[in-house]
């Protein structure tokens, strides 16, 4: 009886096994359900529980702002899309001047995606914006954490540290940079101002060197040297520096994850300001386009115009820039820059008679414009108009005292009259105005040397040495000269 039943129930056997394997898969579907589900219920409550109040719309300047944030806040309400509905919102309010606002969500983001070294880095920047480095400073060490080669945030981790004299960790930080990007000359520089936070001088002019042999040209590096150099005693020294820094300024840490919030931002000036930084800090690329969507943003605005024309005149794209120039000076009849950019871009082009009628309509609306009367009195005297001329550049004198090209182009049209004496005093009078302006110390030596004043072409010669605007090769050409008028190495 016993092997009958077992015999009968073997066949059921199989059956029973998928049922029970059926039950199983369900049962593990269901847990797996169960866990998205809750998985997504945390979600939704964790961006509800840090959704900011969006700014009213009457503090907005724009329309389309406001209808990304709209749209982004109902993505935030939306089961699949909480997260990145989330991560809108808090660019687009950082990005467009509401930092307090785009701080909570960047706190629930953190929550939401831990391993995202964004969130953190960002956040922090809002609050050192706010002064608050200590709350800053461990979201710097988090973001660093998960992008060890993001050198931005180990930098701004180092720049917090410092200010908050935590000088040991700080010096820590610009060294792990340093390890990784050998040539960073941000984080040299920090370096070099943890020793001087600690009077070590000699130290950090060893830091200060290190890095410019890397990067010579780090405007940083040299305005920190500067300084280094005149505690130790070199004035000399720090004189030279200062002659090469001239009118160069420092830019900040180029930072790609904050730079990006430009792409959102629906701020004209603001972009502008981001395509200025980025023309300082060697991408002109970026400028232009962040210059072209600040023209988007503010199509009658002449000033971005006369920005992307220069950009583009600097760039040697004259075909370009030509018609931004031409659309700046007829939004912006008054602004005598664009005038004068305009002139001096279609005299570049050779279009002689173009540029005769702009600069002609930019004297009759900007009658005052130093660059203006400096760029007729040129013509003037190319079409031999001695009298006019002169008068043209003592206007561009008076009206600017400080700038040298109107004194240096008299001592050039008096040179070419054999005035000597008036040429001279010119040349003096544009170092007074630039005390070290290239070309009138080259126009300088080159006289000393021809009327055999060794003693005062050496003069002139250091002085060019010292100069960052005099290239190597006039200054090589110069010293040839020297060499061959008095057998001697200046």
């Amino acid at each position: 009886m016993r092997s009958g039943r077992a015999a009968r129930s073997q066949p059921g056997a199989p059956a029973s096994r998928w049922k029970l394997a059926l039950v199983c898969g369900l049962l593990v579907v269901g847990c797996g359900g169960a866990a998205g589900l809750w998985h997504a219920h945390v979600q939704r409550a964790t961006v509800a529980a840090h959704l900011p109040s969006l700014p009213e719309e009457a503090s907005l300047n724009s329309v389309a702002l406001a209808e990304r944030l709209r749209a982004a806040a109902t993505r935030t309400g939306e089961l699949l899309t909480a997260t990145e509905g989330l991560g809108e919102l808090a660019t687009l309010l950082h990005a467009n001047g509401f930092p307090a606002a785009a701080l909570v969500a960047y706190e629930g983001l953190q929550q939401l995606e831990p391993t995202n070294p964004q969130w953190p880095h960002r956040r922090a920047h809002v609050l050192a914006g706010f002064g608050q480095l200590e709350e800053a400073i461990p979201l710097w060490r988090r973001a660093s954490e998960l992008a060890p080669d993001y050198a931005p945030a180990r930098l701004r981790l180092g720049d917090a540290l410092l200010k908050s004299n935590q000088l040991a960790e700080a010096d820590r930080a610009y060294r792990e940079v340093l390890r990784r990007t050998p040539s960073n000359p941000y984080a040299s520089l920090g370096v070099a101002r943890v020793h001087v936070a600690r009077a070590e001088w000699s130290a950090a002019r060893d830091a200060l060197e290190q890095g410019r042999r890397a990067q010579p040209d780090f405007v940083g590096t040299l305005i920190l040297l500067a300084t280094v150099e005149e505690r130790l005693g070199n004035d000399e020294a720090a004189r030279t520096l200062r002659a090469e820094i001239a009118m160069r300024e420092f830019s900040d840490v180029p930072d790609p994850w904050l730079e990006a919030l430009l792409d959102d931002c629906y701020d004209a000036y603001r972009v502008s300001v981001g395509a200025a930084v980025a023309t300082y800090s060697g991408a002109p690329e970026r400028a232009v386009q962040l210059l072209e969507r600040a023209l988007a943003l503010a199509p009658n605005d002449g000033s971005y115009e006369r920005q992307m024309g220069k950009l583009l005149f600097q760039l040697s794209r004259l075909a370009e820039a030509r018609p931004h120039l031409e659309r700046a000076s007829r939004l912006s009849p008054g602004d005598s820059a664009a005038w004068s950019l305009l002139v001096d871009l279609l005299e570049k082009a050779g279009d002689a008679a173009a540029m005769r009628q702009a600069l002609q309509n930019g004297l009759r609306h900007c009658p005052d414009s130093a660059a203006l009367r400096y760029a007729n009195g040129r013509q003037l005297a190319r079409a031999g108009q001695v009298g006019a001329a002169i008068g043209e550049l003592r206007n561009a004198q008076r009206l600017k005292p400080d700038e040298a090209r109107p004194f240096v182009e008299l001592a050039l049209l008096f040179f070419q009259q054999d005035r000597i004496e008036e040429g001279l005093a010119e040349l003096r009078g544009a170092l007074v105005a630039e005390p070290d302006h290239p070309l009138a110390m080259s126009i300088l030596a080159r006289h000393s040397i021809e009327t055999g004043d060794a003693a005062q072409a050496r003069h002139w010669i250091g002085r060019l040495r010292r100069q960052h605007r005099f290239s190597r090769e006039d200054l090589a050409a110069l010293t040839a000269v020297y060499q061959q008028a008095f057998g001697q190495v200046p």
